[in-house]
């Protein structure tokens, strides 16, 4: 039986254990048969709401004021989610969230079984992008409300769906084996991530580096590492070792002097508490005399980048980073004396191509004009059949039309903002009732999300100054405001820098970059 529990949460600040919001969907046999979703404060230490979160999900700090505190609420979630797989879209976000929001509150992670929908749709679908809202679209789904929790977990339910239909699973386990994935786990303070199953090579000693600083803190010790790292692979972090003067070795023994735990929650590392079993053995040594240091991830990296690992740090001081810095995917397997620079990037594909010829006729009922752009099996259109159709989407052109899927430079009729979009897009809309225009669309979309808030809530306008920052940081040109006062949820005009491309966005989707970079 196709039974789970679709998760998503919401974060107030960059900390990633900061959750603001959940919603929650239990599936059962396929279908969804219950939902919540709550409001709730982040741990005391990480409380702070950024402008950017906000203008992303619309939450603020005021509309959770009464809302019970993270620590609170988590009991009541795991009740809901019960015995099930948890299924979340980019699980290692949204499992991290209960993982760094319990190690903020010092209390240990709950038992649970986890599934990632964005890893199975990588090893299972071929598309541009790997987003929630892309995945959903392209197996047959319409999208609503992109960072409202409860929608967000309805999509991966349809993403579930789609891609048992595609696999003929009826049951999770079955769905994660048909994509060559595990089913993660998180409990007793040990973390198995939803990844691609594959096998391991053995870990390979290098010889250790003549010219490594005798004034490092690791120089000289014999290291052991437990738990996932996050930020590198493990023969990698052999190779740092190596690099720095320390030896690694697989295994807690009377040479042990560092065990470094991977992704494990602190909290748990108390007596009596159920750990790996290289932290057992390092505990028992500990206990028969033997001075071995137990030391996070954190504090390794800090050791190989040689910084003082004795200087006091608090994790209220560190909320604006506290995850380890992550080596580039691509380099994760390659060792660090071998690593060679990115190569530059690809310049963008251009907006507009020459128009092509034809001698086919338009699909117009009557029309006996040449069409303007050929095709093989789906409806062509003259000139001035095609400006109709933009019209009746709401737009008139400002640049002349090329092909479908080039972008074209147009103005919207009723709020006369100019963006560019293609072709196949206003087709699509249109099949769907809706105007193209983007600037129109988000400022409908923002002024209902904030109607449903109440006029209780306080809602801070967002500065252009931000704005710009949020633009510029994620490689646009900013070009105005589209609403005055500009509120969260509220569009914005930009200019991509690469491809030059205009669009009518949001603070939230324009810190995902422009498509041309994404492509």
């Amino acid at each position: 039986m196709l039974d789970y529990t679709a998760l998503d949460f919401e974060t107030a600040n960059s900390y990633r254990g900061s959750p603001c919001a959940v919603g929650l969907v239990r599936v059962r046999d396929g279908q969804p048969v219950a939902e919540r979703t709550w409001l709730m404060r982040p741990p005391e230490v990480v409380a702070d709401f950024h402008p950017f979160n906000t203008a992303i999900h619309g939450i603020t700090a005021e509309m959770v004021a009464d809302a019970p505190r993270w620590c609170d609420l988590l009991r009541s979630i795991m009740e809901f989610i019960g015995d099930d797989v948890v299924v979340a879209h980019n699980a290692g976000f949204d499992i991290g969230v209960i993982r760094y929001a319990c190690a903020a509150d010092n209390i240990p992670w709950p038992e649970m079984r986890f599934l990632c929908t964005m890893v199975m749709s990588r090893r299972q679908l071929q598309l541009a992008s790997y987003r929630l809202p892309f995945v959903h679209e392209s197996l047959g789904f319409q999208f609503l409300d992109h960072h409202d929790p409860l929608a967000d977990a309805r999509a991966v339910v349809d993403i579930v769906t789609g891609l048992a239909n595609l696999t003929s699973a009826t049951d999770i386990g079955t769905l994660a084996a048909e994509a060559g994935i595990s089913v993660g786990r998180m409990g007793g303070g040990v973390y198995l991530g939803s990844v691609a199953k594959s096998g391991s090579a053995a870990l390979r000693q290098a010889d250790l580096n003549p010219e490594a600083d005798q004034s490092g803190y690791l120089y000289g010790r014999t290291v052991v590492f437990t738990g996932a790292l996050m930020s590198m692979t493990r023969q990698i972090a052999w190779d740092e070792c190596a690099r720095i003067g320390a030896v690694a070795e697989e295994n807690v023994t009377k040479r042990t002097n560092v065990l470094v735990i991977g992704d494990i929650n602190p909290a748990v590392l108390r007596p009596g508490s159920n750990v790996t079993g290289k932290a057992r053995k390092a505990f028992d040594l500990q206990d028969k005399g033997q001075s071995i240091e137990v030391m996070t991830e954190d504090d390794f990296l800090r050791c190989v980048d040689g910084q003082d690992l004795l200087t006091p740090e608090s994790l209220a001081d560190e909320v604006g980073d506290t995850s380890p810095q992550q080596t580039p995917g691509r380099l994760r397997s390659v060792p660090p004396a071998e690593r060679t620079p990115p190569k530059s990037p690809k310049p963008p594909k251009p907006l507009r191509r020459e128009p092509t010829t034809t001698d086919q006729l338009c699909a117009w009922d009557g029309c006996q004009r040449q069409a303007a752009f050929r095709t093989r099996t789906k409806p062509t259109w003259c000139a001035e059949h095609i400006e109709h159709i933009q019209r009746l989407g709401g737009l008139k052109p400002v640049e002349s039309f090329t092909r479908p899927d080039d972008w074209q430079l147009m103005e919207c009729l009723t709020c006369t903002v100019q963006a560019h979009y293609r072709f196949v897009y206003t087709l699509e809309k249109n099949a769907l009732g809706e105007a193209t225009c983007r600037a129109c669309y988000w400022r409908s979309w923002a002024r209902s999300s904030r109607n449903g808030w109440g006029d209780f809530v306080e809602i801070e306008p967002i500065s252009p100054k931000e704005a710009e920052e949020a633009a510029e940081e994620n490689g646009f040109e900013y070009l105005r405001p589209l609403t005055t006062p500009s509120l969260p949820g509220d569009p914005h005009l930009t200019r991509c820098r690469r491809c030059t491309k205009i669009a009518a966005s949001r603070i939230g989707d324009i810190g995902f970059g422009c498509s041309c970079a994404r492509s």
